[in-house]
């Protein structure tokens, strides 16, 4: 299912993150890409060549995955794919879970390998570079 992310709220937001955001999704937009309509056996196809990921296609067709260290979850917006991080904020005593807008993107392969380089730094294994993550793609289609 294709889905609308407020590309509106993220342009006139004062966090420069979402600006970026908005300009890298306009940039994907301008071009006139269109995401490819992938069937749950297609992205599963894809998903099992990143072993370290937990991926389930879900029954409205949103993606999510479960890494060494976080859950995400992408959405097919119909020109890119949006990923969402999962988060937790505290109010007053209590720990709520909830989704942010983390970056968008318009090779699923590539949001993959992101994932697995997120967690390596995150875990303090090592940084790549975008280059390094064409690699883990090209790797993991072999």
């Amino acid at each position: 299912m294709r889905d609308i992310l407020n590309l509106q709220a993220l342009k006139h937001s004062k966090n420069r993150k979402h600006n970026k955001i908005y300009e890298k999704a306009h940039r994907i937009m301008s071009e006139g890409y269109e995401t490819p309509e992938l069937t749950d056996d297609e992205v599963m196809n894809i998903a099992k060549g990143f072993k370290m990921l937990d991926v389930t296609v879900l029954i409205n067709g949103d993606i999510r995955v479960i890494s060494k260290k976080d859950t995400w979850m992408i959405r097919d917006e119909g020109r890119f794919y949006t990923l969402y991080h999962k988060g937790f904020t505290f109010t007053k005593e209590r720990m709520k879970e909830s989704y942010h807008v983390q970056d968008v993107f318009y090779d699923i392969n590539y949001i993959f390998a992101s994932i697995v380089s997120h967690d390596d730094y995150a875990l303090g294994i090592k940084c790549r570079k975008p280059s390094d993550l064409l690699k883990i793609v090209e790797s993991c289609r072999n």
